[in-house]
């Protein structure tokens, strides 16, 4: 623009005490003053393509005269000037070429200028970005599916790993079971608590209340037979040679018991009486475990008698031992 036009147009701005005052309040405030630099910013580019404009000398005097003649009015009141208000980033021009175009009765042979519109902060081209990205409503449903298969893996899991829990707890309860039931095929009879408690009465005995007899198990049948006219008694055969230590006879709930110590390769302690007698029913030729609460016993029947072996010890030693002996 010609030097010619600025002395004219500055009056008009600079006799008006809002610019001063809008100029205190920005200087006040650094949010105001970085939206007047973006403005400024803005308006270079403007001017910048105002300057290449050519007026000739005949268009500038036709426009001297023209603000000369029409002065801004000084009667008109200005408008109050507000609060400075900071207005938000996005209120900056929408992208897309500007056209500035030059009054007719300026320049009417001048064509539009496209200026290039300033350059977008980084939060606006972020915030362009993130719109143009935003789904569409069918691939917002297919991720809501997606989602809700997410969200029902954790209760298939759930329902699996109960399920599986569920199935170990009943092979675990049928195994119990069938050790139970073979437990009681193998060592179950009736009388079961009168042997276990007869084992008890062992736990007070000493060498000193049996009577010395050295022998063998299966040479004991006279002896007991004068003592009490046991004529019931017997033993089982892989028990005939154990050599034998002392003898006695006892009462237990009023029944006759014969009782044995005898040692082979370990002490034992053997009882024999009638098995009716203590409601003792057990197969002949059968072996059975009773666990005391010291000692260990193995029951069998032979002929009409009931016999019992014990020591103390474990379950399993008694079924290791009763093992070598049936296979001798």
């Amino acid at each position: 623009m010609s030097e010619r036009l600025l002395p004219l147009v500055r009056p008009i701005y600079e006799t008006q005490g809002e610019i001063a005052d809008a100029r205190r309040a920005i200087s006040e405030s650094p949010d105001l003053q970085r939206q007047l630099d973006h403005q400024i910013q803005f308006d270079d580019q403007i001017v910048t393509a105002l300057q290449t404009i050519a007026l000739t000398d005949q268009q500038i005097e036709r426009l001297e005269n023209l603000l000369v003649e029409n002065p801004p009015p000084e009667s008109v009141e200005a408008p109050p000037v507000p609060d400075p208000v900071i207005p938000p980033v996005e209120a900056t021009p929408a992208p897309g070429p500007i056209l500035l175009q030059v009054p007719a009765a300026v320049a009417p042979t001048v064509v539009p200028e496209i200026l290039t519109p300033p350059e977008r902060p980084p939060s606006e081209a972020k915030e362009e970005a993130k719109t143009e990205q935003t789904a569409t409503p069918a691939d917002a449903k297919e991720a809501g599916e997606e989602e809700e298969e997410k969200e029902e893996e954790p209760p298939r899991a759930r329902a699996v790993t109960i399920m599986a829990a569920v199935g170990i707890g009943i092979i675990a309860t049928i195994a119990l079971v069938a050790y139970m039931v073979w437990d009681q095929m193998a060592n179950g009879f009736s009388g079961r608590d009168q042997v276990a408690e007869l084992l008890e009465t062992a736990n007070t005995l000493s060498r000193d209340e049996f009577e010395a007899v050295n022998t063998t198990t299966a040479n004991l049948k006279d002896w007991f037979f004068l003592k009490s006219d046991m004529h019931w008694f017997a033993v089982p055969k892989e028990f005939a040679d154990t050599p034998t230590l002392g003898c006695r006879l006892s009462k237990f709930k009023g029944v006759d018991i014969g009782e044995i110590l005898a040692k082979d390769d370990r002490e034992v302690l053997m009882f024999l009486f009638h098995p009716a007698d203590l409601g003792v029913k057990i197969r002949k030729g059968k072996w059975a475990i009773v666990d005391g609460e010291n000692w260990e016993a193995g029951v069998t029947a032979v002929e009409d008698c009931c016999f019992i072996v014990a020591f103390k010890g474990k379950h399993s030693d008694m079924q290791e031992y009763l093992n070598k002996k049936v296979k001798k």
